[in-house]
This record gives structure tokens, C-alpha cells and sequence, in this order.
């Protein structure tokens, strides 16, 4: 979609939608669940769609709900468009181990066919995308959300072929606790660009994040001199104008 309440890029594009990570605090399943058709498909090859499904004379943006489906109409939707930087399956984990290789090979050949635009993917399955091959003008973020987060671990092993040609960066989002670890993650990978955002929506057990989770997180980007993004949602947390910086190499895109 050309617009994008997304603030850290200039558009989102869904080939595919639907992950089975079952995050309690997931935005994009409370999404897809209220426009979903509820439509019921078991065989994960018959959940791809040729062209947008119609109902009633109203699109349906999500026949499956939140269950992993490709949008293969989507595909060319930026084919010719002016570089932007893209936010790649918002709506979905891209690397989930449930996605077949063959919808991501195809999404990865439609980004190569448009290389004016930045595309930026982000996963908790980030040996899975150690896999396949990422250009220059890509960024592989990793999800964090505290100390207690299993989705990075001490001694991974991030493949060095993405380290060399894609730009790394962190996506700490929804901030669910202290990050006091973030140095150690930010000298071991190189990151490029650090993300932070507050959990969003009406959830019972919703995590506020303290301030003090914030500050340290800045302290240690300052220190490393990695640009940080902090999103809208801790405008009222945070109490001053918010640091919004974008990589260099973002920053020119949108030029």
C-alpha cells in the first residue's frame, strides 16, 4: 500500500500475509482477523491467490485470515513505481518456517526486478533467512523485545554472506522489558539502525514501557553511534520530541 501509518518507512507490500508465530501482542492478526472472510483451507498450496478475491462486491484483502497465504496479484505493485523504502510483509513473517521457499524466491525476484526501491524485511526466523540471498539495498531486521527474548542468542549463527551484503538492523518492538544486553548484540552483528516502539492496542496483560528501558537503549546507540527511531507510540512515555533518525543510506531514498 502506497500509504503506511508505519512511520520508519514509506510503504508496507504484503505478497504475503499470515504467520503462525502467535505472538499474544500481534497487531497484524488482530487485523487480518477483523477484514478476514474466515474462508477455511488446510493445504497451504491451495492458499494462493491469482488475483484479489471479491465478495459481495467488496474486496477481500484477507480470504484466510491470518493463516500464511501469497498475493501473487501483489507482486508487481511497485514494479515501476519511484524508489521508496519498503517495509516487505508487514502483515506476515517472510522467513516463518511454515512459508514455502518457493514464495519467497518469487518475492525476492520481484524485488530484484525493481532495484530503485529499499526493501526492508524483518523476522524472528533469522537463520532461515541466512538461506537465501540478500542484496545490497535490503536490510534484515531481527525482532527484540527484552532481555527475556529468545529470538537472539549468545553465539548465533548469523551467516557472514548477509552480514558482508545486507545491512542489518534491530527492531526492538513492542519494548516489553530492560534491554541491558544491547551492546553486546550491537557490537556482535554490526547493527545499522535501531527501532523502538511501545506495545499498541487494548490488550488485558498490554506491557508499558518505563522510561528508564528507553533511556538506556539511547545511551547505548549514542555510545555505538547507531542512528535510532523511536515510533509514535512513545510520544507520551517519552515527554519530548522524539528521536527519529533514519541510516544514511534510508535517508537518501527519500530524497
Amino acid at each position: 500500500m502506497d500509504k503506511t501509518k508505519i512511520d520508519w518507512c514509506d510503504s508496507s507490500w504484503n505478497p504475503v500475509t499470515g504467520c503462525l508465530h502467535n505472538c499474544e501482542y500481534c497487531y497484524a492478526r488482530s487485523i487480518a482477523n477483523r477484514f478476514g472472510f474466515h474462508a477455511n483451507e488446510p493445504n497451504i498450496n491451495e492458499r494462493i491467490l491469482e488475483e484479489i478475491p471479491i465478495s459481495g462486491g467488496k474486496k477481500v484483502p484477507y480470504l484466510f485470515d491470518f493463516q500464511p497465504t501469497l498475493h501473487k496479484y501483489r507482486l508487481d505493485e511497485y514494479l515501476h513505481k519511484k524508489g521508496r523504502n519498503i517495509f516487505v510483509c508487514s502483515m506476515a513473517d517472510l522467513f516463518g518456517e511454515w512459508v514455502p521457499d518457493s514464495w519467497i524466491n518469487e518475492v525476492f525476484e520481484t524485488c530484484r526486478r525493481a532495484p530503485q526501491h529499499n526493501y526492508l524485511f524483518l523476522t524472528k526466523n533469522y537463520m532461515r533467512a541466512s538461506d537465501f540471498k540478500f542484496e545490497k539495498n535490503w536490510w534484515i531486521g531481527r525482532t527484540y523485545t527484552s532481555n527475556q527474548d529468545t529470538a537472539l542468542c549468545y553465539g548465533d549463527p548469523w551467516s557472514t554472506d548477509i552480514t558482508e551484503r545486507a545491512n542489518q538492523f534491530l527492531s526492538i518492538e513492542p519494548l516489553l522489558g530492560d534491554v541491558t544486553d544491547l551492546p553486546y548484540y550491537a557490537h556482535e552483528y554490526g547493527f545499522k539502525w535501531v527501532i523502538i516502539g511501545a506495545e499498541t492496542g487494548n490488550r488485558k496483560s498490554k506491557v508499558v514501557p518505563k522510561r528508564e528501558w528507553i533511556e538506556r537503549i539511547v545511551k547505548d546507540c549514542r555510545f555505538r553511534k547507531v542512528p535510532i527511531f523511536m515510533k509514535s507510540s512513545l510520544s507520551e512515555i517519552w515527554g519530548e520530541p522524539l528521536i527519529q533518525e533514519f541510516p544514511e543510506q534510508l535517508r537518501r531514498q527519500g530524497e
